[in-house]
């Protein structure tokens, strides 16, 4: 029940920041009310939990390590990605690409401060679950970077290094986003991906709408992590196509009456179907016509 109701409150979220972003054009009207969407989705998720408590220590684990850290990642994302924003030096594509260069750096260094538990998290390890995930458990160790004050009914020792850890994934996306615009060719791309063939989509530009947001919604680039306009610009450079429309196109789509908001997805099922369906044909041993005469 409590997996059901987060994924259904971080699609809500997700809409609203959406929305946000889509009538709002100033960085600090942006932040603002991005914020206050956290805010509230987070408060709901604490209300939730303090009213139906985790069955057992697993449930509680999940919760802290993946669950909470989902959401409360946004609200770390967006205040770096605000900071950086309202940093940007003045001057040419070089100076920006030098101040980029400098965020990504320090990225870096966040990462290597915390590397034990940078590994940790990307190894998806358990060893150490029942000390970091549980609350009222506290970790006494040098490793471990300062925090902020927690919330012993809504916190645990690392829920929040681990929040941390995926904003600033997604922060380290946003500024690789913005240096490849200025330097497409730069260093920063790796040789493998230079010599790629170019691919450039010619369905209709819907289909590919409703392919992001389906990626989009169900987590599955980045942990789930990334954010909604980077996987656009990731499309719109790689597959050759404007997607400036996207977030109207999904709105049509949301709001089809006549066909499923999911339309193409479940004709490349049937397409897949079909395909596997005629392979196993072609697989099945023919019947001998002369077996059966005596």
């Amino acid at each position: 029940m409590l997996v059901k109701m987060s994924e259904k409150l971080y699609v809500q979220l997700k809409c609203e920041i959406e929305k946000v972003k889509a009538v709002e054009n100033d960085p600090f009207k942006i932040l603002s009310a991005v914020l206050k969407c956290i805010r509230s989705v987070l408060k709901e998720l604490k209300e939730y939990i303090l009213k139906n408590p985790f069955k057992d220590e697993a449930e509680q684990i999940n919760f802290f390590k993946y669950i909470k850290p989902k959401f409360y990642c946004l609200r770390i994302y967006y205040l770096e990605k605000y900071n950086v924003e309202t940093s940007l030096p003045a001057g040419d594509a070089e100076t920006l690409k030098s101040f980029y260069r400098g965020e990504l750096k320090a990225v870096g260094r966040f990462f290597q401060h915390i590397a034990f538990h940078y590994q940790y998290y990307r190894l998806g390890a358990t060893e150490l679950d029942n000390l970091y995930f549980v609350r009222g458990i506290e970790v006494q160790s040098v490793l471990l970077p300062e925090v902020p004050e927690l919330d012993p009914e809504f916190a645990t020792s690392c829920d929040y290094l681990f929040s941390k850890i995926k904003a600033y994934e997604l922060l380290q996306d946003f500024v690789l986003t913005a240096l490849n615009k200025l330097d497409p060719l730069g260093s920063h791309i790796s040789v493998a991906e230079k010599e790629l063939p170019e691919l450039k989509w010619t369905g209709d530009k819907v289909n590919l709408v409703e392919i992001i947001y389906g990626l989009y919604f169900t987590g599955q680039l980045n942990n789930g992590n990334a954010d909604i306009a980077v996987i656009i610009r990731f499309m719109e450079k790689h597959l050759q196509i404007d997607l400036s429309r996207a977030y109207r196109d999904f709105i049509d789509i949301r709001n089809r009456k006549t066909t499923s908001p999911t339309r193409y997805i479940e004709q490349m099922r049937e397409s897949i179907h079909k395909r596997v369906d005629d392979d196993l044909a072609l697989k099945r041993p023919r019947k001998n016509p002369y077996k059966s005469i005596p």
